[in-house]
């Protein structure tokens, strides 16, 4: 009886033996293919892709496709091919950290921004930003806000920006109400507000240089006390309506103590970029396809001018 016991208990360990040795070797097989596989490509470092959208709709009711719109299902495609090609989408305020303090960005690093501030952000690119767990900024034209004018368009409210930043979503300027085209002359043409002295038809002439600086820098430093009084503190970011600018809004924007100034100028930025650049993301005839092939474009002519 003792013998049969003595040989199930070498039986039993010679099994335990193989099975441990068999565990062994898989998981050196694993570790090996895990050390195979290939790393997330590189495409740029120590640069940023800013990508530039204004609104998400469907198409209108005759089935046409919006100018200046993607729909829903196009921006969820957007963000999945971003992802799929090892692109990594940063916050806004780790963008200003490169930007203005040198602080480093991941490999790839991509800006999602929105201009104008319609409430498609919140009602439809919101839900998609989530699901992907990423994060975007707008920048947003107060008047529309503070009057609520349903007339002028569906805005953004100050409540909705309000959840969007505790999300970890970005609220910045794109003028209080300077997002407007005026008459310059008794019988045009009519220039963005931004950049041009109005005509001031009662009076029969344009505003003064003095009379125009004033005007714009007023704007500026209006909206922003209105975001900080809404929202809370935050950088001191502005996009030009319409992509405009001059030397007069760029020095009004210094006094204004605005920190980074974005363009609608395509390109990719480095930390001493000031005037940003931003790749147009948002036409309805921009597939997830051909926004891969122009991000891809611009950091690989980058790349041939180092």
């Amino acid at each position: 009886m003792k013998r049969f016991i003595l040989s199930i208990a070498i039986l039993l360990g010679i099994v335990s033996l193989l099975l441990l040795l068999t565990a062994l070797k898989l998981s050196d097989i694993t570790t090996v293919r895990q050390s195979r596989q290939p790393e997330a490509k590189i495409h740029y470092e120590n640069k940023v892709i800013v990508l530039l959208y204004h609104d998400v709709q469907e198409p209108d009711a005759a089935g046409m496709p919006r100018l200046l719109t993607v729909t829903p299902n196009q921006f969820d495609a957007h963000l999945k091919a971003l992802k799929d090609h090892g692109y990594q989408i940063i916050g806004m305020e780790d963008y200003v950290r490169f930007a203005r303090q040198g602080k480093p960005v991941p490999p790839n690093a991509v800006v999602l921004t929105f201009d104008d501030g319609y409430e498609s952000f919140y009602t439809r690119a919101y839900p998609i930003l989530q699901k992907h767990s990423v994060p975007a900024s707008n920048f947003v034209i107060g008047a529309p806000s503070d009057t609520n004018d349903p007339k002028k368009g569906q805005y953004l409210t100050w409540s909705q920006m309000r959840e969007l930043i505790r999300a970890g979503h970005g609220i910045y300027s794109h003028t209080y109400d300077s997002h407007r085209m005026v008459d310059t002359a008794p019988k045009g043409p009519q220039q963005p507000a931004l950049t041009h002295p109005v005509y001031l038809a009662q009076m029969k002439r344009a505003e003064s240089a003095e009379e125009f600086r004033k005007r714009i820098l007023s704007d500026l430093t209006f909206m922003n006390e209105r975001l900080r009084t809404e929202l809370g503190d935050r950088s001191k970011l502005l996009a030009f309506p319409y992509g405009a600018y001059d030397k007069e809004t760029l020095q009004a924007a210094d006094e204004a103590g605005i920190e980074l100034l974005f363009t609608t100028r395509e390109g990719i930025n480095t930390a001493a970029d000031r005037l940003v650049h931003r790749i147009d993301a948002g036409e309805p005839y921009i597939t997830a396809d051909a926004l891969i092939a122009t991000i891809s474009k611009y950091h690989k002519m980058n790349d041939n001018n180092l």
